[in-house]
C-alpha cells in the first residue's frame, strides 16, 4: 500500500440534500472497487441547496419541496415514487419524508472542525448527520442535536459548540458554498473534485449523474490513476 498513489476527493454537498447521500453510498462503491490499486484522502467540502434558507426557521420538507419544484413532485415525494427512494434502498437508505427543511450551516461548521480533528471523523460524522437528518427526521440546526452527534463520533464537545459559534468558519462554510456555485459550476448535487496527490494538475470535477454514478466515479478514478502511471508519479 505504501507505494500506491493517492487520489484525492473532494465531495461537495449538503447535509439536507437527500442526493448527497445516495451519492455518498456510490463514492464508496467505487473506493472499494479500486482500492487495491490507490489510497483515497476524502474531504467535505461545502455548499447549501438552497441558499436562501437561513436562520433557525424549519419547514416541512413537503411543503418546501412543492416551494421550489411543484406539487406533483411534492406528491410524488410524499408518495415515494421518486427514483430518489428506488436507489436509496438498493444502497440500505431509507428517507422519512416528514423531515424539516432547516439552515445546514451549523452542521457544515461541525463537520468541518470534524476535519480538522481527522479525515475518518469527519466521514463518520458526515454518514451520522446524514442517517439522523433523513432516517431520523431530526434538524440539523439544532445545537443539541449536533452535540449529540459530536459526541457520538467523539469529538470534544465544548470545542464542537465553539466551531459551530464561530464567525470565521461560518464565513469559510459561505465561502466554499460560493466556489462551488460560480466558480465550480455546481448545479447537482453531490459533486465530486478528483485530483491525484503530487500532481501538478488542477483537480477534475466530476458532478454526481444518476444513470451510473458509481461508473462515472471509477472512470474518473482510472483515467487519474492512468495519468499517474503515463508519467511515472510516485
Amino acid at each position: 500500500m505504501a507505494n500506491l498513489p493517492t487520489v484525492e476527493i473532494e465531495m461537495i454537498g449538503d447535509t439536507v440534500c437527500a442526493w448527497t447521500w445516495v451519492g455518498k453510498r456510490h463514492l464508496e462503491e467505487a473506493i472499494e472497487l479500486r482500492k487495491d490499486q490507490a489510497k483515497f484522502e476524502q474531504r467535505w467540502r461545502s455548499v447549501f441547496l438552497d441558499e436562501k434558507f437561513m436562520g433557525e426557521k424549519t419547514t416541512p420538507h413537503l411543503e418546501w419541496l412543492a416551494g421550489e419544484y411543484g406539487a406533483d413532485v411534492a406528491k410524488l415525494m410524499a408518495d415515494k415514487k421518486l427514483d430518489l427512494f428506488t436507489m436509496g434502498h438498493a444502497k440500505g437508505i431509507d428517507f422519512d419524508t416528514s423531515r424539516h427543511m432547516a439552515d445546514s450551516t451549523r452542521s457544515h461548521c461541525l463537520i468541518h472542525y470534524a476535519g480538522s480533528v481527522g479525515l475518518d471523523v469527519q466521514e463518520r460524522l458526515v454518514e451520522h448527520l446524514l442517517k439522523i437528518h433523513f432516517k431520523d427526521a431530526r434538524n440539523v440546526n439544532d445545537m443539541d442535536v449536533l452535540l449529540e452527534a459530536a459526541k457520538e463520533v467523539g469529538l470534544e464537545l465544548e470545542a464542537s459548540k465553539a466551531a459551530m459559534e464561530d464567525s470565521k468558519l461560518k464565513e469559510q462554510v459561505w465561502a466554499e458554498h460560493q466556489r462551488a456555485r460560480k466558480e465550480l459550476g455546481v448545479k447537482d448535487l453531490p459533486f465530486f473534485v478528483m485530483s491525484l496527490k503530487g500532481h501538478s494538475d488542477e483537480g477534475t470535477p466530476r458532478s454526481f449523474k444518476h444513470d451510473e454514478p458509481t461508473a462515472c466515479l471509477v472512470a474518473c478514478i482510472d483515467e487519474l490513476l492512468a495519468k499517474h502511471q503515463g508519467n511515472g508519479v510516485q
